[in-house]
């Protein structure tokens, strides 16, 4: 039998009920790593995680997805995967792909001089799923940064790959992330 690693956060209680125990998110693993293959409990999503690479942290996101926070030990820089379980009909993936650049832009309105590289913008598809890459540049500290992103959509979960880094960074880092994100099985 191979080795198996189980990876998970501990958290604190959901909420504490008077009288009664209190429940925690985190009573089983979010995730697995065997053989080199990460597998996400709650959304089946699956990536392959590359030998040079290691899972820092596991936890819940401020919308009630769950997250992986991933990091290359030979560039030392992060990524985060967000993964979320849903149902949607296959036919509307389009449009809400289509929304997705907007979405993420109003988000990041904290980050200056955020914009999207029209030349990054590429619909793809990556297991067989609609898939949607950019780039974005900003400003941090007076240096030229770019956000890295790539969403998967299945009809039963989600995924984000992003990554931050200085501009002069990517190069180098975007097909070392690209090898983990083109690994994903999103259902």
């Amino acid at each position: 039998m191979s080795p198996r690693l189980l990876v998970f956060a501990v958290l604190a209680p959901i909420a504490a009920i008077p009288g009664q125990a209190q429940i925690s998110r985190a009573s089983e693993p979010m995730g697995t790593l065997e053989n080199g293959i990460y597998h996400h409990n709650l959304t089946g999503i699956q990536f392959t995680l590359p030998p040079d690479w290691v899972i820092v942290n596991q936890d819940w996101s401020s919308d009630g997805a769950q997250f992986v926070l991933v990091r290359d030990t030979v560039l030392n820089v992060t990524g985060l995967v967000w993964l979320k379980k849903r149902d949607i009909d296959p036919a509307n993936i389009p449009a809400e792909m289509s929304r997705r650049l907007d979405s993420k832009a109003a988000q990041r309105n904290n980050l200056e001089g955020y914009k999207y590289r029209p030349e990054s913008i590429q619909n793809t598809t990556i297991g067989g799923r609609p898939a949607l890459s950019a780039v974005a540049d900003y400003v941090s500290g007076g240096k030229p940064m770019v956000e890295y992103l790539t969403w998967v959509d299945g009809a039963k979960s989600r995924v984000v790959f992003e990554s931050r880094m200085p501009a002069s960074g990517l190069a180098d880092f975007q097909g070392r992330f690209d090898a983990l994100i083109e690994s994903a099985i999103v259902p």
